[in-house]
């Protein structure tokens, strides 16, 4: 377990280290006494086979099935001085809730609900959504030790798996435990699955050889997306590399013209759930929210480049792309207009490529 190394507490900052048996006796022993609580305040009573723990001693964070839990809510604690006073936000917890009770399970046909809900599984859109996953490839070193996949959820892709196949190790964030069990899976030993918040990085500065960070930034509150992005930079070690893949959505002019119909309709539909939930917001069932181009060339306080990764959305294709209305050849010429022009297409249409270099 060489990689405890890079790791930090996501408290203090300090290094971590893993309990020894002794050691793992005694808070066993702690845990059966109910004189454990995770650090949101829950009891906690699962018995443990292994734990890192701060160097101070103040916090010991569980390692489950495989999975490093960093996330500041479940550390435990047995002094009840050390619990926190500010706990997950609602906007995260509701991310957290939708990929831990529906998006990464799979349905009859082995398709996990977050791209049966997100993606377009047809045969007709299959290549080109398989050369954009390609393109990321071609923006990250060939090889390392660490490859850090923020918010990488299950892997649910084969094609993600190419990008960490020169490295040594794959680190996987998410703030789903499931999908880190399904990641785990597909991975083993090749893989570190890491529970935290991508806002608070437990990684130590400039431990991570490249990045990647596919559709999950928008899912960060609006106020912290920069300072996840910060965190990316940091953890990345000079000469590295990292990819982000955005969404533009209401920020895409091309997209905002080809889907004006679904946008009208969809503007039309919310109001009638709001006018029949009595005036009150019908809730969401999972957060989203995207900034505009102009937003991060203010607000990013390091170099990147802009570059396409795909020009249309699932809406877009299921509207317009279908096979007998050559769906193929609509798709292979607008990729190649998208290799002919990438910093254009990444402008106007709705997945960006953001690309960072130390």
């Amino acid at each position: 377990m060489e990689w405890i190394a890079i790791l930090k507490c996501p408290f203090t900052g300090n290094d971590l280290r893993l309990l020894n048996a002794a050691e793992m006796e005694a808070l066993n022993a702690r845990i059966s006494q109910g004189a454990v609580w995770q650090a949101d305040g829950k009891p906690f009573s699962t018995p443990l086979e292994q734990a890192l723990i701060s160097v101070k001693g103040d916090y010991i964070f569980p390692i489950i099935r495989g999975i490093v839990l960093l996330l500041k809510d479940l550390a435990l604690v047995d002094d009840k001085e050390h619990l926190l006073k500010d706990t997950i936000s609602a906007d995260k917890q509701l991310v957290k809730d939708f990929y831990d009770q529906k998006g990464w399970f799979t349905d009859e046909k082995g398709n996990y609900e977050d791209a049966v809900i997100f993606e377009d599984l047809r045969d007709v859109s299959k290549e080109y959504i398989r050369k954009c996953h390609d393109r990321v490839n071609r923006f990250l070193n060939p090889s390392g030790t660490y490859m850090l996949d923020a918010a990488s959820g299950a892997l649910q892709f084969p094609d993600y798996l190419q990008y960490s196949a020169n490295y040594k190790y794959r680190i996987c964030v998410d703030f789903s435990f499931q999908a880190l069990s399904e990641a785990k899976k597909k991975l083993g030993d090749k893989g570190i699955c890491v529970l935290c918040d991508m806002t608070n990085m437990p990684f130590k500065t400039g431990a991570i050889d490249g990045f990647v960070s596919l559709n999950t930034i928008y899912h960060i509150p609006k106020d912290e997306q920069i300072t996840a992005m910060k965190e990316l930079y940091r953890v990345l070690a000079p000469k590295g590399k990292g990819v982000i893949v955005y969404e533009w959505f209401k920020h895409s002019p091309w997209m905002n013209f080809w889907l004006l119909p679904v946008r009208g309709f969809a503007f039309i539909r919310n109001r009638l759930k709001r006018l029949f939930a009595g005036g009150k917001d019908p809730g969401k069932m999972l957060y989203f929210h995207a900034h505009p181009y102009e937003y991060f060339k203010t607000q990013l306080p390091f170099p990147w480049q802009l570059k396409v990764w795909r020009t249309v959305d699932v809406r877009f294709m299921k509207l317009y792309i279908h096979s007998p209305l050559f769906g193929r050849q609509i798709l292979n010429w607008l990729y190649e207009q998208e290799e002919k022009y990438p910093e254009k297409y990444g402008l106007k249409g709705e997945y960006p490529i953001l690309l960072f270099e130390k």
